[in-house]
């Protein structure tokens, strides 16, 4: 039996998003989950905070926040004084792969958060094959299961420090239920891979992530290893990080610039 841990959920698609509910329930089997999401979506946020006063009010399972994802956390530890054990941010509506988008989401923005305030934290993301780029998409609360079961298999070693110990937080893409008959988790780091093309119209320039057309057609160079390759093998990918940003290995921080 899984010792009962203590869960402030968040996520960037807002508080009425299905996977947030899938996980909610998956965890509240087990944990003591409050919810503190957005009040509306709020993807690409990253880890944007808002300047002055943020509203929040009492909301089904926790509170619902006039702000963006790292808001939550910030609200979630500073004013409604939780202590969780653990931070999970999610399920967010589609992948987040690559070292270039860890920035942009709002669902990681969460999770960094979490982690320069010293609570581990988990951002869980699904990926759906039934996805096409530019097509109306509306996934349900069925098609979250799969990863709401992967964060609650991983919670309690990621925070009792028995596996993944150097991380500050971990960043999952796990597929859409029924995709995938064994659920293989594969340690993996961002990708580097990043192009972009120009798209020029009559009224400007569209500029394109070339990065996620090789991902839907499944054809991608990224090696064993990557988050990406991982995602087009169908697999669950969990990407240990650190959120200190710390200095270039092999540079001392106090001295002058040598020029």
């Amino acid at each position: 039996m899984t010792d009962s841990l203590s869960v402030l959920l968040t996520n960037d698609d807002g508080i009425d998003a299905p996977g947030l509910e899938a996980v909610y329930d998956r965890l509240s089997e087990t944990h003591d989950v409050t919810v503190v999401a957005p009040e509306e979506n709020q993807s690409g946020t990253g880890q944007t905070r808002s300047w002055g006063e943020v509203e929040y009010d009492e909301r089904h399972h926790g509170y619902a926040v006039k702000g963006t994802p790292a808001d939550c956390v910030a609200i979630g530890v500073a004013a409604l004084d939780l202590d969780p054990d653990v931070v999970v941010s999610g399920c967010n509506d589609g992948p987040n792969i690559g070292a270039h988008i860890l920035a942009r989401s709002g669902t990681i923005g969460a999770a960094m958060e979490a982690s320069f305030l010293n609570y581990p934290a988990i951002a869980v993301s699904m990926y759906d094959w039934e996805y096409t780029p530019g097509s109306r998409y509306d996934p349900q609360y069925e098609t979250f299961t799969t990863a709401a079961d992967a964060v609650h298999d991983l919670l309690p070693g990621f925070v009792n420090d028995d596996f993944l110990t150097t991380a500050d937080y971990l960043t999952v893409n796990a597929p859409a239920a029924g995709q995938t008959e064994n659920d293989i988790f594969r340690v993996t780091r961002p990708t580097q891979e990043y192009e972009l093309e120009a798209e020029f119209t009559e009224r400007g320039v569209n500029v394109n992530d070339k990065f996620w057309n090789e991902l839907f057609e499944r054809d991608v160079p990224d090696p064993e290893g990557t988050d990406r390759r991982a995602v087009v093998d169908d697999e669950i990918s969990v990407s240990p990080l650190t959120a200190p940003h710390d200095v270039a290995p092999g540079v001392t921080a106090g001295g002058l610039v040598d020029l």
